[in-house]
């Protein structure tokens, strides 16, 4: 094994390792006030698989398109939820969430 597949083994930065399952998680924790809901099921079905975070509904593919955001926790109702829900909150809560995975890994962010 040589030097570099070493400190990535150490930190937890294989592929698929631990830093990368950590991320995962804690986008779906931040994700979630920015998924749409109206009785909870879209947002109650994330399921994490591997890298990926799915939303198990046969509706959640528009939702995340096409969504207006005029629910009662709607973006144009003063909340967060609405389309496009990973990048907008990636765009505001990125920061926080490479520090958490820097912070897991033993590193700091820069």
């Amino acid at each position: 094994m040589d030097p570099t597949q070493k400190i990535l083994l150490k930190r937890s930065l294989n592929e698929s390792g631990g830093a990368q399952r950590f991320f995962t998680s804690e986008m779906q924790r931040v994700m979630h006030p920015y998924v749409p809901v109206l009785e909870s099921k879209l947002r109650d079905s994330s399921v994490i698989k591997g890298t990926c975070i799915e939303y198990n509904t046969p509706y959640a593919r528009r939702q995340f398109y096409e969504n207006q955001g005029n629910g009662i926790e709607g973006m144009n109702n003063g909340g967060r939820a609405g389309s496009q829900w990973a990048q907008r909150a990636w765009a505001d809560n990125g920061d926080a969430v490479v520090e958490s995975v820097a912070d897991y890994v033993g590193g700091r962010a820069r």
